[in-house]
């Protein structure tokens, strides 16, 4: 992967220099090998502002070009299950240079890759989150005695309120006031 290279300083003086003794500004450029528009604003900036360094340029320096962006959101788009530091060392391999984990992280934030945690349950379809909410439903209103002998074994997940365990010399009832499954 090519990585823009700019000009040194010490280049840079060398190419104000020919360019004043006479040397026209496509020469200079041929001799830089670097397109013409880099001498001519080379040129421009030293007539300007009397000085040919590198100008200061706000936010974070680059440590990847976009081209190497495009790497990372392939491959991580190709092996979905693939993790970080994979991918830190596939880049270290096609480019021959060591990046951050937190680099490859917020360059595929970026790209729209977010880290996703493994499903613990199985997925339902709409018919069976229906069934299972309906059931529920028809329970709710149940006395407590039945609910005494009532077992879940099914690891679902519910949100709003939660179960509420009390424990009995008898054994463990529960208490359900309100059941939403998501």
């Amino acid at each position: 992967m090519s990585r823009r290279n700019r000009l040194p300083d010490s280049l840079r003086w060398r190419a104000v220099g020919w360019m004043e003794m006479g040397l026209s500004q496509a020469d200079a450029a041929r001799r830089l090998n670097v397109s013409l528009s880099v001498v001519q604003r080379l040129w421009d900036q030293y007539q300007s502002e009397d000085s040919v360094s590198r100008r200061h340029v706000s936010g974070r320096p680059r440590v990847t070009t976009p081209v190497e962006d495009h790497f990372l959101s392939l491959s991580a788009r190709r092996r979905r299950s693939s993790i970080v530091p994979q991918l830190v060392t596939d880049h270290c391999v096609a480019s021959g240079r060591r990046i951050s984990a937190t680099t490859v992280r917020r360059h595929l934030y970026n790209a729209g890759l977010y880290a996703r945690r493994p499903v613990a349950c199985v997925p339902l379809n709409g018919r069976q989150r229906r069934a299972r909410l309906c059931w529920a439903r028809e329970r709710v209103s149940s006395i407590r005695q039945q609910w005494a002998s009532v077992l879940f074994t099914d690891e679902s997940r519910f949100t709003g309120e939660r179960f509420r365990a009390s424990a009995d010399l008898a054994g463990t009832t529960c208490q359900i006031p309100s059941i939403q499954y998501s």
